[in-house]
């Protein structure tokens, strides 16, 4: 099949047949809430991960300035857990606006 095949048709793809039925309702917001949930929990874990390791960081610079003992419980309470929940709190809202945006398009039928 030629591209000026698949443009006539209207269509991209070079198998002929009738194109997929979009989810219910019901579904469709199914997949977007795990969708958005999945998507929090990834972020919340990565930040925490980040937090944790710029937090263990800081901490052994700061105590090799001070010459102290170095203690780590600092770096899970003050860094790792507030910036996982900043990280989680934003992919929550972020993703809660596309799926806001997506479900107009979806009723607008764009």
């Amino acid at each position: 099949m030629k591209v000026g095949d698949m443009e006539a048709r209207g269509t991209k793809t070079l198998v002929d047949g009738e194109p997929m039925k979009q989810p219910s309702w019901l579904v469709w917001i199914l997949m977007k809430g795990f969708r958005v949930l999945l998507l929090t929990v990834l972020w919340a874990g990565m930040g925490m991960g980040v937090g944790l390791f710029c937090g263990i960081m800081g901490l052994l610079a700061w105590s090799a300035w001070r010459h102290q003992t170095a203690e780590m419980d600092v770096a899970y309470r003050n860094v790792a857990v507030p910036l996982a929940i900043l990280t989680g709190g934003c992919a929550f809202l972020w993703n809660l606006l596309r799926m806001t945006q997506a479900g107009v398009r979806r009723v607008r039928g764009e």
